[in-house]
Order: structure tokens, then C-alpha cells, then sequence
């Protein structure tokens, strides 16, 4: 199941791709074929079936498939046309150079998700969207939280699994940027500030009986404070957007997934998570995968790069 999901994501990201404006969209025809390619490859493995090395993509894999030729094992793939479409696409992409058209890319998605709709039940016995690519997860916590976001979201409680998400990323990125037991993290770029005091707190410490004197600044103590909080804001921002860029996480793909998420706050981990959006927050379906999307991906980069994160051999 995990190579299945891999192809899932994969599959995904290639989605994610063709909605890029030209040039950029031409990467996903790359992206599909690769996916339609593991995922042909696997078929042939799960059933036992030997697929010739040479010969043109298509037929060797739709025929050598073919219970005509395979016999009872065999199976009768769909969506033949398109991915021979598909695969002349990508051989003129990466062979030639020939850049694929918007056309040709939107023609490129609905034939590999189509492909995966119809095929993985015929192989696989199972629907290509009840795949789940938390198994793709190495870190234990966040593959939890994710399930419960999982579940959330098949009982139609979308906002709670939304804000399962939220926990989840916020989970990773914590962990990743928290000193480890021998050496303080590349990640951090600085402590966390828990307990920002208030604003109104801040012109409070600052006003001293001298406040009325007339060579004092008018309403000083309060004009430090909005500086002095302006600043502890954008310090924050830089910080978190740091963490991410130092992590290999795309700020513009975090963005998205903040501007579609709720605030989460939850005392602990028995306690109910409290959810805050605005009264018209209902994100819908794709808001959602692409959340997901987002945090599983976000795991599998945090997990690289948490691999460089180990001592020196003389420090070990």
C-alpha cells in the first residue's frame, strides 16, 4: 500500500502542476507518466505477470497485461487512448524539446486521473481515492493526527479536520525546530515567544511618573509599544518563514494552506481542540486535499532534512 500511495501523491502533485501558469504547467506531463508508469509496473508485480523491456510503452504494457495474453491472471486496463496520448505528449516534451500546449496539459490531467479512476479497482480492488497516503508518514505523531483528520473528514466533519491538519503541521514544524539532546537545531533561528505581553501591557511598563513632563514625547509610552510590537510581530513572521524555507517548504504553498485553515488552540492533548474561523469559513473538498496534500508532504521534506540533523562522528 505504500508504493500505492506514493503514486497517489504523486499523481497529485501532478494536478497541482498543470494548474501552474506556461511554462511552468508543462512539468506535470513528466509528473503523470512517471506515476502511470509506477503504477503499470506494480500492476505486473501484484499479479505476477513478466512485461517485456523494449517495444513501444503503451503495448507493452496493455497488451503483456491483457488476460488475451496473460490469461486468467490478466487484466483488461482502461483509458488505452489517453495514455498512448499521454506518453507522445512527454517522449516530445523530453526528447525534443516540443513544449506542450495548455491544451495539451489539461487533456494530459484528465487522462491520467481518469486512467487511475478506472484502473486501481480492476487491479487493486479498491477506489484510487480511498488510497491513503498517510502511510507515506515516517514520523508516528503526525501520521496519528492525521488519521484523525482522515476520519473527521469521512463523518462530514470538515472544519474539525481541518483543524486536525493545523495540529499536525504545527506538530511537525515544533518538533523540528526544537533543540535535539546534543546541539541546538539549524531549524530554530531563535526561541519561541510563548506569552507575548499586550500591547496595552507593554505602554504600561514603559510610562513613568515623568510621563506628563513636557519634554517627554506626547502619548510616548504608547507609541513605543506599537513600535515595539510591530516589531515582535514581524520578528515572529520572519522566524516561522525561515523555519520553512530552512526546511525545504515552499512559503507560497504555506500560505495557501494558512489562508485556508482555522486558528486551533487546544490547553492539552485530552482537552477538546478550540477552533476559531470566521462565520463563513466552509472549505470544501479539494480546500481540504490540498491541505492534507500539503502537510504530507511538508513531513516527508521536514524528514529529510531532519536526517542531516545528526551529530558529527567524533561527537556521537
Amino acid at each position: 500500500m505504500q508504493r500505492l500511495a506514493f503514486i497517489r501523491l504523486l499523481v497529485q502533485q501532478g494536478v497541482d502542476q498543470a494548474q501552474f501558469p506556461a511554462p511552468l504547467s508543462a512539468g506535470s506531463i513528466l509528473t503523470f507518466h512517471d506515476a502511470v508508469e509506477f503504477f503499470l509496473i506494480l500492476t505486473s508485480e501484484h499479479l505476477g505477470i513478466s512485461v517485456p523491456e523494449r517495444g513501444k510503452f503503451t503495448a507493452r504494457f496493455y497488451d503483456s497485461l491483457h488476460p488475451d495474453k496473460a490469461g486468467p491472471v490478466g487484466v483488461d486496463l482502461a483509458g488505452r487512448i489517453g495514455i498512448q496520448r499521454l506518453t507522445e505528449q512527454r517522449n516530445a516534451f523530453k526528447h525534443t524539446a516540443a513544449m506542450p500546449t495548455a491544451e495539451a496539459v489539461k487533456q494530459a490531467n484528465i487522462d491520467t486521473v481518469q486512467f487511475f479512476e478506472d484502473n486501481t479497482p480492476r487491479v487493486f480492488q479498491t477506489a484510487f481515492s480511498d488510497i491513503d497516503m498517510v502511510d507515506l508518514i515516517p514520523q508516528p505523531n503526525t501520521r496519528v493526527k492525521l488519521q484523525q483528520s482522515a476520519e473527521q473528514e469521512t463523518a462530514g466533519e470538515r472544519i474539525e479536520a481541518m483543524a486536525w491538519l493545523v495540529e499536525a503541521f504545527d506538530e511537525l514544524l515544533s518538533t523540528a525546530s526544537s533543540p535535539s539532546s546534543f546541539r541546538s537545531t539549524p531549524f530554530s533561528f531563535g526561541p519561541n515567544i510563548h506569552h507575548p505581553l499586550a500591547k496595552r501591557d507593554v505602554a504600561k511598563i514603559l510610562r513613568q511618573p515623568r510621563d506628563q513632563d513636557r519634554r517627554m514625547p506626547l502619548r510616548g509610552a504608547s507609541s513605543l509599544a506599537d513600535e515595539y510590537v510591530a516589531l515582535r510581530e514581524s520578528v515572529v513572521s520572519l522566524q516561522r518563514g525561515a523555519r520553512l524555507t530552512a526546511l525545504g517548504i515552499d512559503y507560497s504553498e504555506y500560505w495557501r494552506f494558512n489562508s485556508l485553515t482555522p486558528g486551533v488552540h487546544r490547553p492539552n492533548q485530552h482537552s477538546p481542540a478550540q477552533i476559531s474561523a470566521a462565520p463563513e469559513y466552509s472549505p470544501d473538498a479539494e480546500e481540504y486535499a490540498y491541505c492534507q496534500r500539503f502537510v504530507i508532504a511538508s513531513a516527508l521534506r521536514i524528514a529529510e532534512a531532519m536526517a542531516h540533523r545528526r551529530p558529527p562522528s567524533w561527537e556521537a
